[in-house]
């Protein structure tokens, strides 16, 4: 029982027949190609360990700059609510003087309607 040569065999032995014209080596290692096409259709789908690399590399970058945006963005919210929470804690304290102020208005005009006159 022979073993069959294997693919690499084949095209060393298109490449190194010294009877063989470039044209011709070519024309075979061609036919040889579609040949591998047909046997796996669908090669063109498989990733290498470079093409791996290649995109880990690339969604390392994008995660690293997601992360960046994240953290630009967390600041700058950070930044509004401290800004929102000054505002709303001025405008708080602000209508609590008018109130006390109003209360007080009130009060001391309600002693003077309820309070007795006094005629010298």
């Amino acid at each position: 029982m022979s073993s069959s040569p294997s693919k690499v065999d084949i095209i060393q032995a298109i490449l190194t027949n010294q009877s063989l014209t470039d044209q011709e080596k070519t024309l075979l290692i061609d036919e040889f190609i579609n040949e591998i096409k047909k046997e796996y259709p669908d090669l063109k789908y498989h990733a290498t360990k470079s093409d791996l690399t290649d995109l880990q590399l690339e969604l390392t970058k994008e995660i690293e700059e997601t992360k960046r945006e994240i953290k630009e963005l967390d600041v700058k919210l950070t930044k509004e609510i401290a800004t929102s929470k000054s505002d709303t804690i001025k405008w708080v304290a602000g209508m609590l003087f008018v109130q006390v102020v109003a209360i007080t208005g009130i009060f001391f005009a309600a002693i003077r309607l309820f309070a007795p006159v006094v005629t010298q």
